[in-house]
């Protein structure tokens, strides 16, 4: 295979495809597609090995999800006891994804009153942890919202609200408090919050860009405790397609993400305290690609680390999207496509139909062509990768199945100024963004910047 070449996951199921292909035909290809099995870091026909203390779920993308729900425990963003009893909760009700948004939602409305007695009572220490754990607990039913009885946008709205809110109670209970910011940008602002650890100079900071899922609370295990551990600043950003400005004001995904890192950039380097020679930046899953797009362009930043590496991010759908709906897809020919597009869902199981929503809802806000239309753009040439040349991290887990094998490319592509960071098995590191390890993983990329920035 060649180095322009796609990498080649795992191909889904493409039941029954010829020609026009029936709406139910098409339905059978578009099976996970890139929905359970690329949400979830694994592919329906390379399935990774399993370890029976990680395996909660027998739906492999319910189960990755809710790795994500037990490693927030790291940085006070959750408490394992609570998580498991919510999975004992969810069993009783079969295991589904209605009933995960359910019982996430119910626990994090109970945790943030706690909070809210806590907090009432000038016992500021409990509030704040509590509030930590209800914004994740939140996050996770947020994650399920296009499973429940009301899979509309406006309830993504009504959940983030409340995740949000009880992230800026816990926010306004951090010593130095964490500041919120709006930077103004050409479609409007992109939210953030700043996190310092006070005291004086400049810091080195971080700069931390989620990817579709991702929500600030996840940003603040994954970058935003760490940095602040190591005296460094950390600004998490909401781009166009994540968190308000999806679920608020309906703002979906761009790939020229450079239009959203310089203005931020400008944002840190007029703020007193940040050191403007070591303002770096870590994209997180999709977010990978999207920062590797951006550094491009903007040259002023002074590392950068994808957690994973992403040159592709479309494939999954090119491997899954029946023959006839890409051959649509590449004429232009929009009504056809919506066509059959709209009659997926009826095809498909809760799990199925759930993630096919779920994966394409960030690309826009009509119908599968325009959906579509947008996702095949999100893709990094290997000509616009030789053009980065600041210091890069790409980390590469072992079981990575949402972008195979394009952690090792995007490496090649970028050659001598960019280090393979791997995670593996024997150290619970495995999986799509390292889902059990957030420790470990910020430990080696944090290692990497103080080293390479």
């Amino acid at each position: 295979m060649s180095e322009s070449d796609h990498p080649v996951p795992p191909s889904l199921s493409r039941r029954g495809l010829i020609g026009g292909a029936l709406a139910a035909g098409a339905a059978g290809a578009l099976v996970g597609v890139p929905g359970a099995a690329t949400a979830a870091g694994v592919a329906a026909k390379a399935k990774p090995e399993k370890r029976p203390a990680t395996v909660f779920f027998k739906d492999e993308a319910l189960n990755f999800q809710m790795l994500f729900a037990l490693a927030g425990a790291a940085y006070g963003a959750g408490e394992v006891g609570e998580v498991l009893a919510t999975f004992d909760r969810i069993h009783a009700k079969g295991d589904t994804f209605r009933a995960t948004y359910d019982e996430f939602l119910r626990l994090g409305r109970q945790v943030r009153t706690r909070a809210d007695k806590e907090h009432a009572a000038g016992r500021a220490v409990s509030a704040r942890a509590g509030y930590l754990r209800a914004a994740m607990y939140l996050d996770q039913a947020l994650f399920f919202v296009l499973a429940s009885k009301t899979p509309t946008r406006r309830q993504e709205g009504i959940v983030y609200s409340e995740m949000e809110a009880a992230f800026a109670k816990a926010a306004a209970l951090f010593q130095p408090r964490f500041e919120s910011v709006r930077i103004p940008w050409e479609g409007g602002t992109i939210p953030g919050w700043f996190l310092g650890p006070g005291g004086k100079g400049a810091r080195p900071t971080v700069i931390l860009n989620n990817g579709s899922d991702a929500q600030n609370i996840d940003m603040f295990v994954y970058g935003g405790a760490a940095a602040l551990e190591r005296g460094w600043n950390a600004l998490i950003i909401e781009g166009p397609g994540q968190g308000g400005n999806l679920f608020l004001r309906s703002q979906v995904f761009i790939p020229e993400w450079e239009k959203v890192i310089t203005p931020v950039v400008d944002f840190l380097r007029a703020r007193p305290g940040v050191d403007k020679r070591r303002i770096s930046l870590i994209g997180q899953s999709f977010g990978g690609l999207l920062v590797a797009r951006a550094a491009v362009h903007e040259r002023r930043l002074a590392g950068l680390v994808t957690d994973t590496g992403v040159t592709n991010a479309f494939v999954s759908w090119e491997q899954g999207l029946p023959p006839s709906l890409l051959q649509l897809l590449r004429a232009g020919k929009a009504d056809e496509f919506d066509h059959i597009w709209n009659e997926i869902p009826k095809e498909l199981n809760e799990a199925d139909r759930f993630s096919v929503a779920k994966r394409s809802e960030i690309y826009g806000n009509g119908g599968g062509y325009e959906r579509m239309s947008n996702a095949r753009h999100f893709v990094l040439s290997r000509a616009e990768a030789n053009r980065i040349t600041l210091p890069m991290a790409i980390t590469a887990p072992e079981l990575e199945a949402s972008f195979p094998g394009q952690q090792q490319k995007l490496h090649r592509w970028i050659g001598p100024s960019s280090t393979l960071l791997p995670f593996t098995v024997a150290e619970g590191g495995e999986y799509h963004c390292e889902p059990m390890a957030p420790q470990l993983r910020n430990e080696r990329v944090f290692d990497w910047l103080e080293t390479h920035t």
